[in-house]
């Protein structure tokens, strides 16, 4: 009986896994007939529908593989057409992260294959699995660790086995100190440490978080962009009713983050957080007139600062 499969998700670590899982299995049980299309090549359809209605001369059965299929319009307008024409020795692997769910192509999948959606992991999960995998590559990683590894390099399962990868290779129990040294922190992560920074009234650090993130090729109006978005999630903390994890939790912040923003809201009135999203908000407007963007920041940065000291 013939198969036919879509993979498609965000998760691109969980869905390679599995699309060299079935053609590994599918050699190991039928050597290498297999036949590869890229749909972002894929001028016409004619040698598409060569390969699925054709038999294999050489292996009782046949793998054709299509990457990117979404990528060409003419398939997609013509899928159900290949798909009734696959023959019964025949399995189809349709490979696409970015498969758009509006499509009428993809409820026609819905209904008639075997669709496979991997999903990001949620935080928590991403955590679990980094404690889980490090045990099976003979390292040691805490789950408060794995859960510090998460926040620092985001929640991307294919950016965080690479980043586990090098930590295993580094050898020994993989501690946040060999995190820190190991690993570059997302953006995001590294905009909540200056802003930690500058509410704890150390300027030259939170200074240099940012000339590190301007070295790195990050735009200064992106960098405003996530302070106004780490302001936003700080607005939360500071208004919660109950300042605990789940309150957070349940309007969308994960629990590392929670706990996070509950920390650095202690030593913040809603006063003072009222006036730095008001200030952030003048000089991004300033900025895009003719203010530079450099003494703008460092004002902005003296103005929360100096209220610590």
């Amino acid at each position: 009986m013939r198969m036919i499969k879509v993979l498609t998700g965000k998760n691109s670590y969980a869905l390679q896994d599995e699309l060299q899982r079935i053609v590994s299995a599918f050699k190991k049980e039928h050597g290498d007939s297999i036949e590869r299309f890229d749909g972002s090549e894929l001028a016409s359809t004619d040698g598409l529908l060569d390969a699925v209605r054709s038999i294999s001369f050489l292996e009782p059965r046949k793998l054709v593989v299509v990457r990117d299929f979404a990528q060409s319009k003419e398939l997609m307008d013509k899928i159900e057409e290949v798909i009734a024409q696959v023959a019964d020795t025949t399995d189809v692997l349709f490979v696409d992260q970015k498969l758009d769910k509006r499509t009428a192509g993809y409820k026609f999948f819905q209904k008639n294959v075997d669709v496979k959606d991997y999903k990001l992991m949620q935080e928590y999960e991403s955590a679990g699995w980094l404690a889980s995998e490090a045990k099976n590559r003979d390292a040691r990683l805490s789950t408060a660790n794995a859960k510090y590894l998460v926040a620092r390099v985001g929640n991307d399962q294919l950016r965080l086995e690479q980043e586990l990868r090098k930590l295993v290779i580094s050898g020994g129990e993989i501690t946040k100190a060999r995190i820190n040294e190991l690993t570059d922190a997302q953006p995001q992560s590294k905009v909540f440490d200056m802003l930690d920074a500058l509410f704890q009234g150390e300027l030259d650090k939170a200074w240099k978080l940012y000339r590190d993130q301007r070295a790195q090729g990050e735009d200064p109006h992106k960098i405003i962009a996530m302070i106004t978005w780490q302001l936003s999630q700080l607005t939360l903390a500071v208004h919660a009713p109950m300042k605990t994890v789940d309150t957070l939790k349940s309007a969308g912040v994960s629990p590392y983050g929670a706990q996070k923003l509950l920390r650095m809201s202690k030593n913040i009135s809603k006063q003072q957080l009222r006036s730095y999203i008001n200030e952030l908000a003048t000089i991004d407007e300033q900025i895009k007139t003719s203010a530079d963007v450099k003494s703008a920041l460092e004002t902005y940065f003296v103005f929360v600062c100096r209220k610590y000291q």
